[in-house]
């Protein structure tokens, strides 16, 4: 197994569980269809860097764009690490969105209590 292998192999769950969440946060109406949109081609381009890994590194080579050594297993593991930390700060954003929307209609129904309570 080569390392691109590996590093797809990797990474691979952490995509396909961006791309279930985006779904679920889509259905359930936790996000709008933009946002919705903007999460799964934001996978899709992850999914697509690493499937094309090994063929962008040896363009990138063959066109002096880089100079640096073909994949190693550090580098598996910084691409699996980036990606984790991706994928969890979705989370928490997803998870502070949501906070704050319930915090919102709290706040708007109190306010709204607390009017008629005065009237």
């Amino acid at each position: 197994m080569s390392k691109y292998e590996l590093l797809l192999l990797l990474n691979l769950p952490f995509v396909i569980f961006g791309l279930l969440k985006a779904l679920m946060a889509y259905r359930t109406k936790l996000i709008d269809g933009l946002t919705f949109i903007l999460r799964v081609l934001f996978w899709l381009i992850i999914l697509a860097g690493l499937i094309f890994a090994e063929q962008i590194y040896t363009y990138l080579y063959n066109h002096g764009l880089t100079d640096s050594s073909p994949l190693s297993l550090p580098d598996v593991v910084l691409a699996t690490g980036v990606i984790l930390c991706l994928s969890l700060c979705f989370s928490a954003y997803s998870k502070i969105d949501a906070m704050e929307k319930r915090f919102s209609d709290l706040h708007e129904k109190i306010s709204v209590l607390a009017s008629k309570n005065k009237l």
